[in-house]
């Protein structure tokens, strides 16, 4: 497990504590608040691909929904 700031050093990445990296191209964003059904993701630069296959294009904060079955992840693929 990473921190962003680990992999984008410098972007102010370093705040963000509810969300890492798995290696350099896995990004994890667990809900942390109990009852929340949605949350902001922050994406660095980038082409990433979610688990409920949507495709976001990086840097930028997102919000996204999430029901109680999923545990949201995005794969770098650009």
């Amino acid at each position: 497990m990473r921190s962003l700031e680990y992999e984008y050093p410098h972007q102010g990445y370093e705040i963000i504590k509810n969300q890492f990296l798995l290696g350099d191209s896995i990004l994890v964003a667990p809900v942390t608040q109990k009852g929340a059904r949605s949350r902001e993701v922050t994406f660095p630069a980038g082409e990433w691909k979610g688990d409920d296959n949507s495709t976001v294009i990086g840097p930028k904060t997102l919000s996204i929904s999430v029901p109680l079955n999923r545990l949201p992840w995005y794969r770098k693929i650009k």
